[in-house]
């Protein structure tokens, strides 16, 4: 479905998690391409009162990106209702923002697939929440798409698949192993077998900006990621290959709890619909982050 903007340009952003990896990386592309980005945060990081809302939330806000949420896998399985809770009522708030400012909506999910049937996985794919987590992306998803039926309020769906780059998450691949080569440490991997799809965060940034300039809102779902996947062990014999110290890798015997095997994304969809593709191989990517040549 594809619905048009009542304003004629899209100069003011309103952003949750703008200062999160991802969300501060689109808040400094989008700044970079002349539109003004407004932090969110305040309003939808706690309860708030309707009328709060509408007497401190910006009306005049283009478009609505929500990348706020906990995003932690271990931490929901410890605090699933926390969870749960935290991540719905700040969906809400977001929404209620944008439908005060007629703005439209960009709602960040996550891999919601599970165990995958068929690859690479596309967005006729069965959804099947595995964690606390994924399910309150699940659930987000269908609030998002609700309140785009009931009040007309254009919405964009990402499902990002693994999305990388010179972030300090500890605890992620990538991140984990980049900074181990940087300080010419072992690159140790608990199981080398898992495959990823991996998207280098300017190839992202690239969407949203041009998802954004469109005149027109494409209403829907979009798988994002590059549509090739690799596993722990080709990631890291990449990093060490590429690494000015040639980190060895090491392994652990201590596989995730019913792990997912590969998760090989169909981007199509996205590319076809918002003419974008991803500049960046993993390759390349990697030797942006290390500061090496490709």
């Amino acid at each position: 479905m594809c619905l048009s903007q009542p304003k004629a340009s899209k100069k003011k952003i309103g952003m949750t998690g703008g200062k999160g990896f991802i969300g501060s990386s689109v808040a400094n592309a989008l700044s970079l391409q002349g539109y003004t980005v407004v932090s969110l945060d305040h309003l939808t990081k706690n309860r708030t009162e309707d009328r709060f809302l509408l007497k401190n939330s910006p009306h005049d806000l283009d478009w609505v990106l929500h990348f706020g949420a906990r995003t932690s896998i271990k931490s929901s399985r410890e605090m699933p209702f926390a969870f749960y809770s935290d991540n719905l009522d700040s969906t809400l708030l977001a929404l209620n923002i944008a439908q005060l400012s007629n703005a439209a909506f960009l709602f960040m999910s996550s891999y919601v697939y599970g165990h995958p049937d068929y690859l690479p996985i596309d967005e006729q794919h069965p959804v099947r929440a595995v964690n606390p987590y994924m399910a309150s992306k699940v659930i987000g998803e269908e609030i998002c798409r609700q309140f785009n039926q009931m009040f007309q309020i254009p919405l964009i769906i990402l499902r990002g698949f693994n999305i990388y780059g010179d972030c300090s998450i500890s605890g992620r691949l990538i991140p984990d192993l980049v900074q181990a080569a940087r300080s010419g440490k072992k690159l140790v991997l608990n199981d080398p077998v898992p495959k990823r799809d991996y998207l280098y965060i300017k190839d992202f940034c690239t969407l949203i900006i041009k998802i954004i300039a469109n005149a027109n809102v494409s209403s829907g779902t979009y798988n994002v990621g590059c549509g090739k996947s690799y596993s722990n062990l080709e990631v890291a014999q990449m990093i060490s290959a590429l690494s000015l110290f040639d980190s060895p890798v090491k392994f652990r015997s201590a596989p995730r709890p019913n792990d997912i095997a590969d998760c090989t994304v169909n981007v199509d969809l996205v590319k076809n619909t918002f003419s974008w593709r991803p500049n960046y191989s993993l390759r390349q990517g990697l030797c942006e982050l290390l500061d090496t040549k490709a």
